[in-house]
């Protein structure tokens, strides 16, 4: 029982996105200027587990191929044997069936972009389709089933229509996404050649996907900008404080940064300290005002 407890955990790679998705989610019901609500955290928990089934369904349909790569064999634990491909299958058919389930709490859009979410979290990475290994379709699929409707399903959680304040904070998470997939893609080359895969960063070569990829940062962070400063979606103290936990976290893996890491392996290791202080100082923006609130009320 342990044993396959230990599996279905690795199988959910939830440290992969967890900090990311509370971002995306958040984003969006900043955009639609939602509250702390019963709504705020089925959302949240909603877009967990549709990122969640993708990523398992990830890793069973690439338990073959993991299990002749002595990189990849011991992290999927389908390939190294922990759980069962049929247990693998079972527990991913209960996360999605409870990622509808929440879903079609919040109402119809969220509902039918949380479907749509699920859908192509399982084509992303079936055998039958496969679209992690088309050129371009990678990067497309990529970007809106990990970020694109994760927002949107935290935005029509609240609203039914679209604003102005939506454009640019969905940008932004559409290009960090676009982003983390050619990062991936840049990082794992070599081997996918050696795999004979066909996905963007094959196609377009190593020199420009690297162009492309730090193009794409560059809309991000100008995105990000027009996000955060100029049409005000979070309060100023909330924009401080990730700035300085962003300091904070990014220093211990500065100090342990040789020289000549390459600039994927610099990056890499920034990524997720930036995760972290965005995703903690955007749950305080609603949760601190709640719990004052709270104290008011003499919940506390």
């Amino acid at each position: 029982m342990k044993k396959t407890i230990i599996g279905l955990a690795k199988l959910t790679r939830f440290n992969e996105y967890i900090y990311f998705v509370v971002i995306t989610t958040i984003l969006g019901i900043a955009a639609a200027d939602g509250c702390f609500d019963w709504r705020f955290p089925v959302v949240i928990i909603a877009n967990w587990l549709a990122v969640g089934f993708a990523f398992m369904v990830n890793d069973i349909e690439d338990a073959p191929d993991d299990a002749l790569s002595t990189s990849k064999v011991k992290r999927n634990p389908v390939s190294s044997g922990l759980i069962t491909p049929r247990t693998a299958w079972i527990a991913s058919l209960i996360v999605g069936l409870v990622s509808a389930g929440l879903f079609f709490l919040l109402g119809l859009w969220p509902f039918i972009l949380g479907l749509l979410a699920l859908i192509l979290g399982y084509l992303y990475s079936s055998r039958r389709v496969r679209l992690k290994t088309i050129a371009f379709f990678d990067i497309f699929s990529h970007c809106l089933m990990l970020a694109g409707l994760q927002f949107l399903c935290g935005y029509f959680t609240y609203t039914s229509t679209l604003t102005g304040d939506w454009f640019w904070p969905f940008s932004f998470v559409m290009a960090i996404s676009i982003y983390g997939e050619f990062y991936n893609e840049i990082r794992d080359i070599e081997g996918d050649r050696e795999a004979e895969l066909r996905h963007t960063a094959i196609i377009l070569g190593d020199r420009v996907s690297h162009i492309l990829m730090l193009i794409v940062l560059v809309i991000g962070i100008f995105s990000g900008i027009m996000s955060f400063l100029i049409i005000d979606l979070v309060p100023f103290w909330t924009f401080v404080v990730m700035a300085v936990l962003a300091i904070i976290f990014i220093i211990p893996p500065i100090i342990k940064m040789r020289q000549g890491d390459s600039s994927i392996a610099i990056q890499g290791a920034l990524q997720k300290p930036m995760e972290w202080a965005a995703s903690i100082a955007l749950l305080l923006q609603y949760l601190l005002p709640w719990l004052d609130k709270a104290w008011d009320l003499g919940l506390f």
